[in-house]
């Protein structure tokens, strides 16, 4: 059987992927196992359903990751010190 290798950057974009895998896997498990007749309308309930959760977590993870990048030059301005002595 092939192999596929993916690379990823974060633990949340590695989480989607995962997701992604699960829900082929389930729609292929549905179509496979719905009876003669069904199995449109089987694979479509798990696409809307499942379908809809990735595609609402995909969105979900990738506001976060520019939300995460557009704040994190805003934390390395703001903190530490800025040189100030105080005289004693």
């Amino acid at each position: 059987m092939p192999t596929l290798t993916i690379e990823y950057r974060t633990e949340a974009e590695r989480l989607v992927l995962e997701q992604a895998v699960a829900f082929l896997t389930q729609v292929r498990q549905v179509a496979d196992t719905a009876p003669d007749g069904t199995v449109l309308a089987a694979c479509e309930r798990v696409a809307l359903d499942s379908g809809r959760r990735l595609v609402r977590d995909t969105l979900a993870q990738a506001v976060q990751a520019r939300a995460d990048a557009t704040d994190a030059p805003k934390k390395c301005r703001g903190s530490g010190p800025r040189g100030d002595t105080l005289a004693g």
